[in-house]
């Protein structure tokens, strides 16, 4: 564990648009190189930065609909675009003194289409979401690596503004072993095997960028201890963990004797599901279990017909009276 003056606080941007920040869409181009989406971009990381936080973490290629050719339905390669949204949300990190944690993609990838959706599929979405099943079989996966992710890290390898590249956001929704749901069928010594492969390639490719994944709860984190991460992380929603019959604290000290260090990639800035829930009290609990930082779900509103809209958006005067109540560690 690190030391809680090792304490890193970040938020979860962790996108303007779902699956539509870096490169082309199946409805158009409003990536982050666009005057307008940097515009947007810029004066969120200018206030992130004011309020104390040094990191971001965002999704990147989410369920797959954006940034990537393929070929009957296989990538082969990003397109004209990837790379150069990409660039430009570094460059305003860097312009901002933030760093950013890119979520490579979400375990919506994963899953697999219940029937319901794939009998309502009509002919001109299946067409416009060509690699919606490309995680479906190795051939897939194997090609997303070579083709898509290593051409990645080789292009912003060692990048000053890069926090992390992360495997995948939540994995474990696509898991049987993990997850019963029609939606959750691909296997975990698949799965296990495809992540570990992802991880060697960023130690080979990235130029020490660290790797993590973002585990969907603490009781599965070990799950993914051994396929070479440099950050283990989990993620905690008061609401999902009832069964535990454990406080965060409790849980936590269940870790240290992790040999990696360990974050939790999202923490919600609210849970009205769990009364007595305090994200200070949960930050406060995470710096004093050793964990290497928290990252707060989330900075931008979430959408009014979303998932997490209970969970709310972080206040900046919040982080900084915070950080100002803790100014004796180093964040």
């Amino acid at each position: 564990m690190a030391s809680s003056r090792d304490f890193l606080l970040a938020v979860n941007y962790p996108w303007l648009t779902y699956g539509a920040d870096f490169g082309r869409s199946p409805w158009g181009y409003s990536g982050i190189a666009l005057e307008q989406s940097r515009a947007a971009v810029a004066a969120d990381f200018s206030r992130i930065s004011s309020s104390g936080v040094p990191v971001v973490r965002w999704f990147l290629l989410c369920d797959g609909r954006s940034g990537i050719r393929y070929e009957n339905g296989i990538p082969v390669g990003p397109d004209d675009l990837l790379f150069t949204d990409i660039a430009a949300a570094l460059e305003l990190a860097r312009q901002s003194n933030l760093r950013i944690c890119f979520s490579l993609f979400d375990f919506l990838w994963l899953e697999t289409l219940a029937a319901e959706d794939a009998e309502s599929q009509t002919a001109e979405a299946a067409a416009s979401f060509p690699g919606r099943n490309a995680l479906q079989f190795p051939g897939g996966r194997e090609a997303l690596l070579e083709h898509v992710l290593i051409p990645l890290f080789r292009e912003f390898r060692g990048h000053r503004a890069l926090f992390a590249w992360e495997i995948v956001n939540e994995p474990e929704w696509a898991i049987p072993e993990f997850q019963r749901s029609p939606r959750a069928t691909l296997p975990f010594a698949e799965a296990h095997a495809f992540f570990a492969e992802i991880a060697q390639a960023i130690h080979e490719e990235s130029g020490g960028i660290p790797v993590t994944l973002g585990s969907a709860r603490l009781a599965w984190l070990r799950a993914w201890s051994e396929i070479g991460l440099d950050l283990l992380q989990a993620h905690y929603y008061p609401q999902l963990e009832k069964d535990q019959n454990l406080s965060l604290a409790a849980q936590l000290a269940g870790f240290t004797d992790l040999s990696e260090p360990l974050w939790l990639g999202e923490l919600p800035a609210r849970d009205p599901a769990v009364r007595n829930y305090s994200l200070e009290a949960a930050l406060a609990a995470c710096r004093e279990a050793g964990l290497a930082g928290a990252g707060i779900w989330r900075w931008r509103p979430p959408e009014p017909a979303g998932s997490d809209v209970a969970f709310g958006s972080v206040e900046p005067e919040r982080l900084s009276a915070w950080l100002a109540q803790s100014a004796e560690f180093r964040v």
